[in-house]
């Protein structure tokens, strides 16, 4: 895809995803890239590489507000929105993920629709919304029956982008995501079990397993995500549509600290374990064809993932000092 002479809207650009789309967006050739973003649980500036970009711009504004929002979409091309509350801050503070999963969604879509907008729009969502099902999950079809707030305020945002796409035209798709890692995720806030598990064992310290660790996760690396938005808003075919973006890695918690555990941590380290988590998900086996369709795959192997994230989380905790 080229985005030469297109502007760019990033809606949560400062974070972890998102940060990675603005590069990805520059790279591309976007004549403008703008990262919308109002820093919440952002600890460190992802964006600070691209400080003397003249083509980057970076604007603290709020999803929920809908001056903002209608100011910051005007004249894009492009939005690809990945404002979000996370699945730990739904089960802290319900009524903050309420706020931001749905009525930003809201906000952003009512702004599209009173603008007359033709940007094309990619929504991230997350593979939350089937809940515990068994079976692999279609993109389109499968029983969708979240367990958390966090996959049931994903659900519906996902319905507002299907509806407003058929019923007002808003050229809208979703993108949905499953156990990404990679460098820029901070482990502090309590997200992302690669970057957690990396965290604790290159301070020394065991990784903790919630439960059993029987929880089956399909681990995909954060530039393979960041590019799935964009193979997702160079079709015209995709607009109305749900694509989940996930690699083949499929693997349990606790090979995975164990895994880590052996490769980088003190001789004899071993896994701790804790009271699994609400509305923990252990088998989510999601259904890739239809993005691969659009060219998806892996970028690099998780081994050579997994070497990059523990190099960036090492620099950091160096950093630190």
């Amino acid at each position: 895809m080229k985005l030469n002479n297109k502007k760019v809207l990033v809606i949560g650009g400062a974070g972890f995803i998102g940060s990675h789309i603005v590069d990805r967006a520059l790279q591309l050739g976007a004549e403008k890239v703008i990262s919308f973003d109002n820093f919440s649980g952002v600890k460190q500036d992802n964006l600070a590489h691209l400080k003397n970009d003249p083509r980057f711009i970076s604007v603290r504004g709020d999803l929920r507000n809908f001056e903002e929002v209608s100011k910051a979409i005007e004249g894009t091309d492009l939005i690809l929105n990945q404002a979000t509350s996370k699945l730990v801050t739904s089960i802290k503070d319900p009524m903050a993920d309420v706020l931001t999963n749905t009525v930003g969604n809201m906000t952003l879509l009512e702004a599209l629709r009173k603008s007359g907008s033709s940007a094309r729009v990619v929504h991230a969502s997350t593979g939350s919304v089937f809940g515990d099902a068994r079976v692999p999950y279609d993109d389109v079809l499968s029983v969708k029956e979240p367990t958390t707030i966090y996959g049931a305020n994903k659900l519906a945002a996902e319905h507002y982008h299907l509806y407003f796409a058929k019923e007002y035209g808003i050229k809208s798709s979703i993108v949905r995501y499953y156990h990404v890692y990679g460098e820029r995720q901070d482990s502090r806030l309590g997200a992302g079990v690669i970057n957690l598990f990396l965290s604790n064992v290159l301070a020394g310290k065991a990784p903790t397993v919630c439960g059993t660790g029987e929880a089956l996760r399909c681990f995909t690396y954060v530039k393979d995500c960041a590019e799935a938005n964009f193979l997702i808003a160079n079709s015209s075919n995709a607009i109305g549509k749900r694509y989940n973006a996930a690699s083949k890695v499929r693997m349990s918690v606790l090979e995975l600290a164990e895994m880590i555990a052996k490769k980088y941590g003190t001789p004899g380290m071993k896994p701790a374990f804790i009271p699994e988590r609400t509305g923990e998900v252990l088998r989510p086996i999601p259904d890739t064809r239809m993005i691969e369709d659009l060219g998806f795959k892996e970028s690099v192997t998780f081994d050579e993932g997994l070497e990059r994230t523990k190099q960036w989380i090492a620099s950091q905790l160096q950093n630190s000092k």
